[in-house]
């Protein structure tokens, strides 16, 4: 799987470059059993950040950083990762930051890409898909978590299965 040329374009100006291979030591995992997949993904397009595709209806532009570094005081307790674990039932890996919204990134084992923080939404099936997605700002895929049920609902307020 790969970026579309748009996104690569996009990922460059963020300092992206073909052939990336970031140490593992400079990610700084939070955690010691990301998925190999998932490491591969980082160490190529990891520690990079810049600006998301402007869009024509406001005058925000979001920023992505693709930095996974998480304290421990995030990942326990209360926190945003164990609440949307204990109801999506899956661990999930921090990939970094979407702003000004301030929502973590994330994905799960399986790579899913999740954004989370005052609500939890499934961006994309991969993280090509998910990660692509967010920097387009396509949102008519996303899938929202009913946080009661622990269902997903989509863009017309139907519930449906995660892909």
């Amino acid at each position: 799987m790969e970026f579309s040329n748009e996104a690569k374009s996009l990922l460059i100006q963020m300092g992206w470059q073909a052939s990336r291979k970031i140490p593992i030591a400079d990610l700084k995992l939070p955690y010691s059993d990301y998925p190999s997949t998932i490491i591969d993904f980082l160490q190529e397009y990891g520690d990079i950040e810049g600006y998301c595709e402007k869009q024509d209806y406001t005058e925000v532009v979001n920023e992505l950083i693709l930095y996974p570094e998480l304290g421990e005081s995030e990942l326990t307790g209360d926190n945003t990762y164990p609440y949307y674990q204990s109801i999506i039932g899956r661990k999930l890996y921090p990939l970094g930051l979407y702003l000004p919204d301030g929502y973590y990134v994330c994905c799960d084992a399986e790579g899913r890409v999740y954004k989370i923080g005052e609500y939890c939404f499934y961006v994309g099936k991969n993280l090509y898909e998910g990660i692509e997605n967010i920097l387009f700002m396509n949102t008519l895929l996303s899938l929202q978590l009913d946080e009661d049920t622990g269902k997903w609902w989509n863009m017309d307020a139907q519930y449906v299965e995660l892909p």
